[in-house]
């Protein structure tokens, strides 16, 4: 699945402060496809995926769930809703069996008590938002095939090299912010120069780092 969703909070922190986490938490355990909450719904608490991962998306009104991002083990959702934005702003659903760690409001005043922790929430809030600023700026300034190129980049990038990727025409549109005619002709761009192949809810990269070169001369080019 593609994972949006930034640094991993457990991979940020020392083993004994992992290990007092896990000591104030709540474990909850979800079977696949099931409701880890609505969108609307008043939050109990901050959590961070133990096991599996969950899906983040909107219910459309024909029935249908948008896309938003994947959070996976050892990221943390739900810190926001924490301080000040009590209702959860999107519909949460198990990809796989998911265990989570839910910390409610007294957990969560000894969260922010710890240095250690507090600092790892900031530095991944922070890297957050330079993310949402730069995809804000690409979807003003970039033609489309070349915002979609740099997503995928940025997913080979975050995952550790993987170029094979499980997911939905409907998944890359949201991410890109389009809809899935208009996807389909920037997925034709990059396929006719090799970039990218595609399969039944599957895309693989072809070269990352011909991929990167792409992007580097559409770069250039943009500048002229």
């Amino acid at each position: 699945m593609v994972a949006l969703a930034g640094e991993v909070l457990l991979d940020l922190i020392s083993p004994p402060a992992r290990s007092w986490l896990a000591q104030i938490a709540q474990r909850r355990s979800y079977g696949h496809g099931e409701l880890i909450h609505n969108r609307g719904d008043l939050a109990a608490a901050m959590g961070i995926v133990v096991k599996g991962q969950i899906r983040l998306v909107r219910l459309q009104a024909d029935g249908s769930h948008t896309f938003v991002s994947m959070i996976r083990a050892g990221q943390h959702f739900g810190d926001v809703v924490m301080l000040g934005q009590r209702r959860r702003s999107h519909d949460a659903i198990a990809e796989g069996e998911v265990e989570i760690d839910l910390y409610d409001a007294d957990a969560f005043e000894l969260v922010q008590n710890n240095l250690e922790i507090v600092r790892a929430l900031y530095r991944i809030t922070a890297l957050r938002l330079s993310g949402s600023m730069a995809m804000s700026d690409d979807l003003r300034s970039l033609p489309r095939d070349v915002h979609l190129a740099k997503i995928l980049l940025a997913l080979w990038q975050r995952e550790g090299g993987q170029t094979t990727f499980d997911c939905t025409q409907e998944d890359l549109a949201s991410m890109l912010g389009t809809s899935v005619m208009s996807l389909s002709k920037h997925l034709k761009v990059l396929k006719q120069a090799g970039l990218v192949e595609t399969g039944y809810r599957q895309l693989r990269i072809v070269d990352p780092e011909v991929l990167r070169a792409w992007l580097r001369g559409q770069s250039k080019r943009s500048k002229l």
